[in-house]
């Protein structure tokens, strides 16, 4: 895909997207919002680059209540741990609206959040 220019790959900041406004349907984000340290400002910024009624999809392995996440996170520095309501709560302050999140998807911890920018 790359080879062929249909894809392009670019490295950045996810608390300051220098991407083009309302130009994406879809942005995903899988296991990674552990290192993103302020959920709004990061989830505002993925909302400016969606176009209205994109959507934003995370999955998680942990939904941020069992033991083994909370044990990576005091051995990985700078990993965070949010619970559905803490991603829920931010993706609203950034706009988010029409907020589904599904668990126990393969495991009982595993989660996955669907938002739709309204």
């Amino acid at each position: 895909m790359i080879a062929s220019g249909r894809m392009t790959v670019q490295e950045g900041d996810v608390s300051n997207l220098k991407l083009e406004s309302e130009k994406f349907d879809l942005a995903t984000a899988f296991e990674t919002i552990y290192f993103w340290h302020d959920l709004k400002k990061c989830f505002a910024e993925v909302h400016k680059v969606l176009k209205t009624s994109g959507h934003f999809m995370i999955v998680l392995e942990a939904d941020g209540r069992d033991k083994t996440i909370q044990w990576f996170k005091e051995k990985i520095d700078g990993m965070n741990v949010y619970t559905p309501e803490e991603i829920k709560e931010a993706l609203e302050y950034a706009g988010f609206s029409e907020i589904h999140i599904y668990n126990k998807l393969r495991f009982n911890n595993w989660i996955m959040v669907l938002a739709k920018k309204i």
